[in-house]
């Protein structure tokens, strides 16, 4: 008895799935680690800003730029970690971070993470490179 075509189809995507061959965009999901929190005296420091913001292919500095205002900080980048003049706990910097993937990462089309930022005049656009949609971020930094 031969196999149906969806049947095969299915065998062969397991297959690959767990050899890892498949672009992780085509699964709708790229694995962003917890962020690796550091605290000196009253500062807090995410050890690993650079690993995340080049996994989720966004500028560092607009990561920087982003946690600054949501918690009203100053901030400053050495050696691709984020430095935030206050402590803040664990759990916030994971939601505050989880916002901006939402708003500068995640298509609001199709929810996929695969996705460029351009600045167009003084408006940012996520142009999305799984369905080709080009949508305006809604949110001021400034």
């Amino acid at each position: 008895m031969i196999p149906a075509y969806e049947e095969m189809l299915d065998e062969a995507y397991k297959k690959l799935s767990s050899m890892k061959v498949l672009h992780r965009s085509t699964l709708g999901s790229i694995n962003i680690p917890l962020p690796k929190i550091n605290y000196v005296g009253k500062w807090t420091s995410i050890e690993n800003a650079g690993t995340i913001c080049n996994i989720i292919n966004r500028d560092i500095n607009l990561l920087a730029e982003f946690l600054q205002k949501e918690f009203s900080v100053a901030s400053k980048i050495e050696d691709k970690k984020i430095i935030l003049q206050k402590r803040i706990e664990f759990d916030k910097i994971k939601v505050k971070i989880d916002k901006f993937i939402d708003i500068f990462v995640r298509c609001p089309i199709c929810k996929k993470l695969d996705t460029r930022l351009e600045r167009r005049e003084r408006v940012y656009i996520i142009k999305c490179l799984a369905c080709g949609a080009e949508s305006p971020v809604i949110y001021k930094l400034k």
